[in-house]
């Protein structure tokens, strides 16, 4: 243990001294691109499998090295094929490079890998990687694209230490190869033997580590979002924040500012309108509930919401002319949707009518012309519209919260089924249809309730009514005993009585399913006055119920699917706000 701390305490050191040495550019000349050099690697560790397999039929495996590398090349060909996939050109040169030393020309974060890969001969460890990069940032803060690349790096440096063990052990040409891994030779005397174990070690290291965690370990982007005034952003999913970042990362790539000033810019605006909310609010932000947290409070409403132009004004940026126009159609969507459409129409309209005219069409026949070619001409728009907008606006990613521990208190939420109970065949089809839906969704704050009707009659009351009533009832107890417990039973009937419609003669469900939607909304706010006249379950949750997600009765609700979706809505940006002037 001695010698790893005095050994980890050593690249601590170096990592500080490489952060004073280095020195980067963000556009300078390049060397050769790292991908051209995989592929050069490729071709190497190629020749040495066929090289030993060729051996090793005659003679069996000539050395521990071929051994290893002959078991274990699958790994060798996932690592390159890996690699081409996350160093794409544009991304490869957004990296900044090193513009000193004798890797000028190569990115700063390949540099770093070499360090790593280097100083322990190709064996690794997650905490000495995590010390090692959080050292360095003391002195040189690392971009966000820099810290998603290490594990690519790594990847690469450890296939060039590869390449340094096998044309050891191999009689190939070594002053061809030399340049692949001239810069993880490694330190200290290394057998070729070693190097390779390392080396496959070390890529099956890569392959089960979790790098988003890492990444958030040691990102200071993260760190500073992370003090988001109203506490929401540590609670949210992971693909939330990563949006997040990236608006950072875009911002300060466009303005060439650092990536931790964008992110302080604006936790500063969420900041100052927290100061501005304690005048209207009572409690403290970190006392309130996840609902009574005003959205300008959070650092969101600034990187993707209405206060993104605030920000941008905070940093000095000013968007390009097509981003202006972008944002203008976006702005006023469905003007522009509607407003194409009709365009769209009057133009093969007047198209149709052109050619009738030239044709030496009449006055009546051109009108005629015109009605005939009407809804033609709209469906013609409509489809063209819409394959335009699919194709030109990309969807956008709506912010969630992190409930993959359970949804809390704040946000209990019941799925109902509103349906008729017709038959006996078709209550027992609901109860195992909203069974099923239990099973795949199970949560503590997450009720399922059916929200039935009698099927339309001449007369209010029918023979097989009460039946068929005591079915569903005995159902949902049955489903109760069976999956419920002293402190929840997950399931609830909601039965309306008929009522008279006059328009269509019949006695039925007030307005059919919206009513039983618009009326159970009412029973959950304490209305007495609605048509229910039979429950089961228990009916105390009731006030506490935030959200109801309603299913048509052959609906299927994906396995938790229910908690994304209550994820989604609790989010304070999604959430449905009165208008100020109306």
């Amino acid at each position: 243990r001695s010698t790893d701390a005095g050994q980890a305490g050593h690249l601590e050191t170096h990592a500080s001294q490489l952060a004073e040495e280095h020195a980067v550019s963000p556009r300078p000349q390049m060397k050769v691109p790292l991908i051209d050099r995989l592929a050069d690697l490729d071709r190497l560790l190629a020749d040495a499998y066929a090289y030993f397999s060729q051996i090793s039929e005659v003679q069996g495996a000539p050395s521990r090295a071929a051994e290893w590398l002959l078991d274990n090349y699958h790994l060798v060909r996932q690592a390159i094929q890996q690699i081409g996939e996350d160093m794409p050109e544009g991304y490869y040169r957004r990296l900044p490079k090193l513009t000193t030393a004798a890797m000028a020309g190569l990115p700063r974060i390949y540099a770093l890998a070499c360090e790593l890969i280097q100083h322990d001969n190709g064996r690794l460890d997650l905490d000495r990687v995590t010390r090692f990069v959080r050292t360095y940032q003391q002195i040189t803060p690392l971009t966000m694209g820099e810290l998603w690349a290490l594990p690519t790096m790594l990847r690469l440096s450890l296939l060039e230490l590869l390449a340094w063990a096998v044309v050891r052990a191999t009689e190939m040409d070594k002053d061809v190869s030399q340049t692949l891994f001239e810069e993880v030779t490694p330190s200290g005397e290394l057998s070729s033997d070693v190097a390779v174990a390392n080396t496959i070690t070390g890529l099956r290291f890569m392959a089960t580590q979790d790098w988003e965690t890492f990444f958030e370990t040691v990102s200071r982007v993260e760190e500073t979002l992370s003090t988001d005034p109203a506490g929401i952003y540590a609670d949210m999913d992971f693909e939330t924040r990563d949006r997040y970042r990236k608006v950072v990362e875009d911002l300060a790539w466009v303005t060439g500012r650092d990536e931790e000033d964008v992110a302080r810019a604006a936790i500063a605006l969420a900041r100052a309108a927290v100061d501005l909310a304690r005048a209207h609010f009572a409690p403290e932000i970190a006392e309130m509930d996840l609902y009574d947290i005003p959205r300008v409070a959070h650092v969101g409403f600034y990187l993707v919401d209405e206060g993104r132009e605030q920000l941008e004004t905070h940093i000095k940026y000013t968007p390009a002319w097509h981003v202006r126009v972008r944002r203008w159609l976006l702005d006023r969507a469905v003007f522009v949707y509607l407003g194409g459409i009709d365009l769209l129409t009057l133009v093969v309209m007047a198209s149709l009518i052109g050619y009738a005219y030239t044709a030496g069409g009449t006055a009546l026949q051109l009108v005629a012309v015109a009605l005939l070619t009407l809804i033609p001409a709209s469906a013609i728009a409509v489809n063209a519209i819409n394959w335009i907008v699919t194709h030109t606006v990309p969807s956008r990613m709506l912010p969630k919260m992190d409930f993959r521990q359970g949804i809390p208190a704040g946000c209990r939420t019941m799925v109902v089924i509103p349906a008729l109970l017709s038959n006996e065949n078709e209550v027992e089809s609901l109860l195992r249809q909203v069974e099923l839906h239990f099973i795949g969704n199970t949560d503590p704050h997450l009720a399922f309730a059916l929200l039935t009707d009698f099927v339309d009659a001449p007369q209010e009351h029918m023979d097989q009514d009460d039946a068929l009533l005591d079915q569903a009832q005995a159902g949902i107890k049955a489903l109760n005993r069976k999956y419920g417990n002293d402190a929840a039973r997950p399931f609830y009937l909601f039965h309306r009585r008929r009522l008279w419609n006059p328009g269509e003669e019949q006695w039925m469900g007030w307005e059919r399913k919206r009513g039983k939607l618009n009326e159970f909304n009412r029973f959950l706010r304490g209305d007495d006055a609605t048509s229910f006249i039979a429950t089961q379950g228990n009916l105390d949750v009731l006030p506490a119920i935030r959200y109801v997600i309603t299913l048509d009765a052959d609906t299927t609700l994906p396995r938790e699917s229910a908690r994304r979706l209550v994820a989604t809505l609790a989010h304070p940006l999604n959430r449905a706000q009165f208008d100020p002037d109306s």
